[in-house]
């Protein structure tokens, strides 16, 4: 038994709900266990804490949050309370963290859809409670019910070792923030119906992430069954992220990842019981920034295991083994703004100098980038099909910052459409809107389409920020995302294919029509095509 609240707009919301034993001691990096009944009733009138994650002004959302609010120009001094912005502290956090919310719109439900959201954050940060994702504006207008999760994060939720692989029944290790999330499923499964849900009407979405983790979905056996449709925001399986459990040709492994990091707290003797015992707070981050990038920035992403993930992602798209149910993807016009200044500032990115362009070569022909960076004289120029994405006139740490977004979140997006749309219904959109505030740095940057699906648009829900035209741009994603979670059409769309790569566009005008670099889409997903078996 549990009891929530009714909110003043009239939602009935569950906080907190436990759908899993806390992953703690010897539960630590195993898979998720049920959570066993209880006696009583359960309040559910909070939020649990955010899982284990870097709490530093640094990295994650908090740096990312900020930066956001610096380049707007803003004075923020005159605001209040960011709808939102949680920030994240020590206090805020626990390895105790496997919990979901219930939203479930006013005046009570039977049978509605339930749309599982799936948060962001590069797999190591944020949470399923955050301001945005528990607001009303979704479930009262679509009449729908939001299930909110969290999930194990960044070593908590990705590591492998060879002695947890010979712990387990099935001889693999990892994935374990995947398996949460199958977990937390399965609870909507068996349970929805008692909050007025359907179980047989379940639209996975995410941003970041969060899309990222939704396109994973797709392609693992475990969740088969679990959800019926999907979106991904700004996130996609692909390019391939994946990591082979064992040690492959390339020489690398996720097995080899965790050895390195268990290595770095323990020494070369240490073992996963002694590694268990170590306190959360002592590896969740490591202090220097350098050395936390190169130890953890690799535990943090899908492990094919042949258990959870029997394929790399490139492979499951390619050959049509996804599962086959309708799929809504998209991307913003500016993801970018965002996020490169967060992994390579301005100032690194001047010591670097000329060579960034061998990121490009990075994707086409790893030989050849490898020469730029030892010798960056020897650097070709870039296809064609780049052309149209340089200005050579342009500042080049702008224009480095605009070719990032689009070859890790515009062609990503394309291709993972152009391959899905060969197994069932597929819609693509474009997000690009122009923030009113008072700097035109940030453009329509990574996550900004959050604050128009939860809220009326603008900056995080900063009410100065909002205009007519924001709330009008707001109410249509909301209404083409409940459409799509109702029924797995959306009539304002024209449907993806190969043959008419029609895009849904968010911006002062609404409308479908083919991307201007579709070209260069088509151009990275032929190369990804032409490496993938």
């Amino acid at each position: 038994m549990i009891e929530g609240y009714e909110s003043d707009d009239g939602t009935f919301k569950f906080l907190g709900i436990p759908y899993a034993e806390p992953p703690i001691e010897n539960l630590r990096w195993k898979p998720p266990l049920k959570k066993l009944p209880w006696e009583g009733v359960l309040k559910t009138n909070e939020p649990e804490k955010a899982c284990s994650q870097p709490t530093n002004d640094r990295t994650g959302n908090n740096a990312f949050y900020k930066l956001i609010l610096q380049e707007s120009g803003l004075d923020l001094t005159s605001l209040g309370e960011v709808s939102g912005f949680d920030e994240v502290s020590e206090i805020n956090t626990s390895e105790d963290c496997l919990y979901l919310n219930v939203i479930v719109p006013k005046g009570g439900a039977k049978k509605k859809p339930v749309m599982f959201w799936i948060h962001g954050g590069a797999g190591r940060w944020g949470s399923g409670h955050e301001g945005n994702y528990t607001s009303s504006y979704l479930p009262n207008q679509g009449d729908v019910i939001i299930v909110t999760i969290q999930y194990r994060l960044g070593i908590f939720g990705w590591l492998a070792h060879p002695e947890l692989s010979e712990e387990s029944i099935h001889g693999v290790s990892g994935n374990y923030g995947t398996l949460d999330q199958i977990l937390a499923l399965e609870w909507v499964q068996n349970n929805i119906s008692n909050f007025g849900g359907d179980p047989n009407n379940v639209t996975i979405f995410g941003e970041s992430a969060g899309g990222q983790a939704v396109s994973s979905l797709l392609m693992s056996p475990l969740s088969r069954g679990l959800f019926h449709k999907a979106i991904s925001q700004s996130g996609s399986a692909i390019p391939n992220i994946s990591i082979p459990l064992k040690v492959s040709d390339a020489g690398v492994s996720a097995e080899n990842f965790g050895i390195n990091a268990v290595n770095f707290f323990l020494g070369e003797n240490g073992s996963i019981e002694d590694f268990r015992k170590l306190p959360a707070s002592e590896i969740v981050e490591i202090k220097d920034p350098m050395l936390d990038n190169a130890i953890m920035a690799n535990i943090s992403g899908q492990i094919v295991d042949g258990y959870v993930f029997p394929t790399n992602s490139l492979q499951s798209f390619k050959t049509g083994k996804n599962h086959a149910v309708p799929y809504l993807i998209g991307f913003n016009a500016n993801e970018g703004t965002s996020l490169l200044p967060l992994i390579i500032d301005k100032q690194m990115f001047s010591y670097f100098g000329d060579i960034w362009p061998a990121v490009i070569w990075s994707f086409i022909d790893p030989e050849a980038a490898l020469m730029a960076f030892t010798d960056p004289s020897k650097l070709s120029p870039p296809p064609d099909q780049y052309l149209n994405l340089i200005d050579i006139n342009a500042d080049p740490y702008k224009t480095a910052i605009d070719l990032w977004g689009e070859m890790f979140f515009g062609a990503p997006a394309f291709h993972a459409a152009l391959n899905h749309s060969e197994l069932a219904n597929t819609y693509l959109y474009y997000f690009d809107v122009d923030l009113n505030v008072p700097s035109d740095y940030l453009g329509a940057t990574h996550a900004l389409e959050l604050g128009y699906l939860f809220n009326e648009g603008g900056l995080f829900g900063i009410e100065e920020t909002i205009t007519d035209t924001d709330k009008m741009i707001a109410n249509e994603m909301r209404s083409d995302w409940i459409e799509f979670a109702k029924n797995g059409r959306i009539e304002s769309y024209v449907p993806f294919s190969s043959e008419n790569p029609s895009t849904k566009i968010y911006s002062t005008e609404v409308k479908n029509s083919r991307l201007w670099n579709e070209n260069f889409y088509r151009f990275m997903s032929d190369y990804w095509d032409s490496t993938t078996k």
